[in-house]
Parts: C-alpha cells; structure tokens; sequence
C-alpha cells in the first residue's frame, strides 16, 4: 500500500467559510479551491444553503486542510471528541505567533508552556470546536 497523505476533513455546520477564512489567516494558509452547493450541476439543495461551503482546500505550507458545510439532508454533526490536530512546528516564534492567533475565543486545555519533554506545547479547542495540539521540541 502507497498512501501519499492523510488530509484532515473538517465539517461545518454552516460556518465553514467563517473558520476557512480563521484557520488561513491564523496558520498563514492559502485557500486554493472554495466550491459551494450550489455550483453542484442538478442538485436539490436550500435556497438558504446554496453559498455554504460544499469543498474548500487550504495549503499550509506542505500540509493540508479540507473543510466544507456539512451537507443539509445529513441533519447535525455530532460533538467532536476522539480527534484532534497536532501540529508541529520547527520554529518557536511560529508556534507563539499562532497560538496567540488560536487562542482568541478559544477553550485552553493547557496554555502554552515549556514541558518535561523538552517540548513547548498547548492544547485548546478553538471556536469552531476544533481541538488543536501544537507543539515545538527546544
């Protein structure tokens, strides 16, 4: 088996775009691919559902996020639980300026703060209900 990478799906219930926008400007991403409902050709979707987010790609650095709304006939996402992101950084300037940019209404598990591990590390959840881990070995 020859997996090239596992991207990181993230579903919306109607913000997508909001948290598309959040997570470019926090990480320094690129959106490079934003679709909506209704640039499906035939499909049956909600006058009010039609500009949410059907697909969207964002490029931080060698990584990737995918994000969409999640689609209407599907009813309500479940509350988020057994995953979270870990990101890595190479640089601890980066990994500060970033928390400070997730950190803004977020739910801080463990603030940002030199470990045992020889690490610099924090855990939150951010206002979308993502949880993130970021982490910086010294």
């Amino acid at each position: 088996m020859s997996i090239a990478r596992i991207v990181p799906y993230l579903s919306f219930q109607g913000n997508a775009e909001e948290a598309l926008h959040f997570y470019a400007e926090v990480f320094g991403g690129d959106v490079v691919e934003l679709r909506r409902y209704e640039d499906m050709p035939g499909a049956q979707i909600p006058e009010h559902y039609r500009t949410k987010v059907l697909h969207a790609r964002l490029k931080l650095g060698d990584a990737w996020l995918f994000i969409s709304d999640v689609f209407p006939r599907d009813g309500v996402l479940p509350e988020r639980s057994a995953v979270s992101l870990m990101v890595e950084f190479s640089a601890e300037s980066e990994m500060d300026a970033v928390y400070t940019r997730l950190v803004k209404e977020a739910k801080v598990h463990m603030p940002l703060q030199k470990t045992f591990w020889g690490a610099k590390y924090a855990k939150l959840t951010d206002q979308f209900g993502i949880t993130w881990d970021l982490n910086c070995q010294l």
